[in-house]
């Protein structure tokens, strides 16, 4: 995944990892806004998913692994 769909991920979305088994869902988001634009823009900084775990968008290794479904 890139960065740009990372941002773009929202509490509900189903997600895979080769680090994990099955399928994760999104359970929160923590966002940020990109005040370089006017109006600010609204983005996903990080994901926790239903099992807990926790997934920021600096992670890149690890962002780049993650699929949506």
């Amino acid at each position: 995944m890139t960065r740009d769909e990372f941002k773009q991920l929202k509490v509900g979305d189903r997600v895979t990892h080769p680090a994990f088994i099955g399928f994760l869902t999104i359970a929160q988001i923590e966002t940020s806004y990109d005040y370089s634009t006017t109006p600010a823009t609204k983005w996903t900084d990080a994901i926790t998913v239903d099992t807990g775990n926790r997934l920021k968008i600096i992670d890149e290794r690890d962002v780049r692994l993650l699929r949506k479904l």
